[in-house]
């Protein structure tokens, strides 16, 4: 005979992912929504909401502004986010996802960070065959070549892009292929509108790379994660074969990292 769940404990985890859809709800508005906007986000009733809102301010995940009535999300928030992030890092967070892409593609898989006008290559993985393209792990590097510094681009000001293109800092590393500034401009606006970048033999002969983003909270661009091979084994038509799977993996680390993907209205 199968035991059905008490009534007061079913009662309680819904009440639960109730309060934590208002939190959502409460995070994804860039200003403190009122309570029926809430209620028609989360599909519940006004009374529900208010509710909610009341027993989350009682614990201060949740505050109300004494003069418009609406609420935002709590101090405790930023302490309980600042706990996950302490105990958390990059590397542990893209490890198994980086691991597991490299074994489905049998390519190398990277994750770049930005450093100001750099960016550096801080982990790889590569996968069990002879020959692949390796990153340069830990060589700080400039934006004004390569798919990552694209994807690191892409954030910046229309002013900063300028800047690093007509600049064009100095490196050791002399990329055999780099863009022109006015080139690089038009595929830094080409990754704002497809959310990834391409690099074909551009700062190493015979290796092409496909990039793109991982968000940590509040979408903030955490890192960059890419997939580097060698000319013949990652044409542009592969690439578009492997770009779902690289996407899949990136956004598997966004979530290890505490990103929550807007939800659909």
């Amino acid at each position: 005979m199968t035991l059905s769940p008490a009534p007061a404990r079913t009662e309680e985890r819904g009440l639960l992912r109730r309060a934590v859809a208002v939190l959502d709800t409460l995070a994804a508005e860039p200003s403190p929504p009122s309570v029926r906007a809430i209620a028609e986000r989360t599909g519940l009733s006004k009374s529900a909401v208010q509710r909610i809102l009341v027993e989350l301010e009682a614990v201060d995940l949740a505050a109300r502004d004494p003069e418009t009535r609406r609420y935002r999300l709590g101090p405790r928030t930023l302490a309980l986010g600042s706990a996950y992030q302490h105990g958390l890092s990059l590397r542990a967070a893209a490890m198994g996802a980086m691991t597991d892409l490299a074994a489905a593609v049998k390519e190398t898989v990277g994750l770049s960070v930005g450093d100001a006008d750099r960016m550096i290559h801080v982990e790889q993985v590569e996968p069990q065959r002879r020959l692949t393209a390796r990153f340069h792990v830990g060589r700080p590097l400039p934006l004004w070549f390569g798919a990552p510094s694209r994807v690191l681009l892409a954030e910046r000001t229309d002013a900063e892009i300028l800047r690093v293109a007509d600049q064009r800092e100095l490196t050791d590393l002399d990329p055999v292929n780099p863009p022109a500034p006015e080139q690089l401009r038009r595929q830094v606006a080409e990754v704002r509108r497809t959310g990834h970048a391409r690099a074909f033999e551009e700062t190493i002969e015979g290796v092409h790379t496909l990039s793109v983003p991982v968000r940590g909270a509040m979408g903030v661009l955490a890192a960059v994660l890419s997939v580097t091979a060698p000319a013949e084994r990652l044409p542009a038509e592969r690439m578009d074969e492997v770009l779902p799977q690289l996407e899949e993996a990136a956004a598997r680390i966004s979530v290890r990292l505490g990103h929550r993907p807007p939800q659909n209205s």
